[in-house]
């Protein structure tokens, strides 16, 4: 027989709180402290005292009576780590709040909208490109609750709207990696290559990319947009500089045999492998060389590129886009053009946790072929580009207007 609907919602609410007060976070919790104890990266957890930080959060888990009170302690507890690919997972696939689907960059202290997903309900509910968001702590909540939100118009005529909160931008729209050629009335090509991951797929479409655009008088890689994936990135790399040590992954279990940082020499003796260009392969690879594995730079042969490279960074670059940053800017003659990267440089996998829970950790963290840690460092460009609201409303992008004046004075060089 059907219930009322009121008293259909009162027995939901009295079961959900039951059951939030009845799990046993304090079991949740030494989970976490154990998970992160034996598959965080750095053994010296940074010259942090993670016995200390344990012990204080601790104390605080009997006040704990929801989830989203324990998923706040666990967040803060990682986050005295002060690194990035942290993250608390609450049971089930369904997190409790959600963001819009658009992409913002914080100008003058306020989120601007860059981009908004086509399919969007926000599009449809008045957001626009250009748009300043004044209430920045409205943009997350409740999915099912509208977003309200004050923004300014680039008129600046000022508006309210209730914009659904939405999932867009992940998984990254398909192809990951797309590319096209311009041919220009000088009687030159340039070729454009956008990244927006390096994914399992990601060295076949590099491949593809470059077989169409390896013959442009010049070349822009752009890689604003692109949060990360795996060591494919490094099969890009191999079509703009020297085969050979790439970048060096180390986990716990060699870290803990090192008396100290990580120099030269450690990375120098350490398994090597090339093409490991799958999450997969890449594990794999670290587990082969027992915590430590340098990945190869492989060599291409007459498949080099050797016409001028201008790569677009930005403060969406993150991860594994910035390890190919790090090894264009370090490794190669490409010219970095942009804005500051995400500085958002380790390699993390996600851990189960009693009670449904989860938990993602960096478990490698990342050095150069010199020994030097890259590990969250911040990517500069070489020439760096101011992004402006105004322009954002002009709809012009300043960054590939550098990009196209870098090639520009390149090709005018004796």
């Amino acid at each position: 027989m059907r219930q009322p609907l009121a008293i259909v919602a009162a027995i939901a609410m009295m079961t959900g709180s039951v059951h939030a007060q009845t799990r046993d976070y304090a079991a949740v919790f030494e989970g976490l402290d154990q998970a992160v104890r034996a598959n965080y990266y750095d053994p010296r957890f940074g010259g942090h005292d993670w016995n200390a930080i344990s012990a204080r959060y601790r104390d605080r888990v009997a006040g704990v009576r929801s989830d989203t009170e324990f998923q706040r302690l666990g967040r803060e507890m990682l986050g005295e780590l002060g690194v990035s690919h942290v993250a608390v997972h609450l049971p089930g696939q369904a997190g409790p709040t959600m963001g819009l689907a658009a992409l913002w960059e914080e100008i003058d202290g306020h989120p601007v909208i860059v981009e908004i997903d086509p399919a969007s309900g926000a599009r449809a509910a008045g957001l626009r490109v250009g748009d300043r968001i004044l209430n920045a702590t409205a943009i997350r909540g409740p999915r099912d609750q509208p977003a309200l939100l004050e923004v300014e118009r680039c008129d600046g005529a000022r508006a309210a709207l209730s914009v659904p909160r939405e999932s867009a931008f992940w998984p990254p729209r398909e192809r990951t990696i797309s590319w096209s050629t311009l041919r220009r009335g000088d009687g030159r090509s340039v070729g454009y290559i956008r990244a927006d991951r390096f994914g399992d797929d990601a060295a076949g479409l590099i491949d593809a990319a470059m077989a169409a655009v390896g013959r442009t008088d010049g070349l822009l890689i752009d890689i604003r947009n692109n949060s990360g994936g795996n060591a494919s990135a490094l099969r890009l790399l191999a079509y703009f500089t020297e085969a050979g040590p790439g970048v060096a992954l180390l986990s716990r279990p060699y870290l803990e045999t090192l008396g100290g940082p990580v120099g030269p020499a450690d990375v120098a003796t350490i398994h090597r492998v090339q093409g490991a260009y799958t999450t997969e392969a890449v594990f794999q690879a670290v587990t082969h060389g027992r915590g430590a594995v340098m990945l190869m730079i492989e060599d291409i042969g007459e498949l080099r590129y050797d016409k001028p490279v201008v790569v677009l960074i930005g403060p969406e670059t993150g991860s594994a886009a910035e390890g190919f940053a790090w090894g264009a800017r370090e490794q190669t003659e490409a010219v970095l053009v942009g804005r500051p990267s995400a500085g958002a440089l380790l390699s993390s996998d996600r851990f189960d946790l009693p009670e449904g829970w989860g938990v993602t950790l960096p478990v490698h963290g990342t050095w150069g072929p010199d020994g030097r840690d890259y590990g969250d460092q911040v990517v500069p460009p070489h020439i760096e580009t101011v992004r402006t609201r105004e322009a954002i409303c002009r709809n012009e992008d300043a960054d590939l207007a550098v990009a196209i004046q870098t090639l520009e004075a390149t090709w005018g060089r004796p």
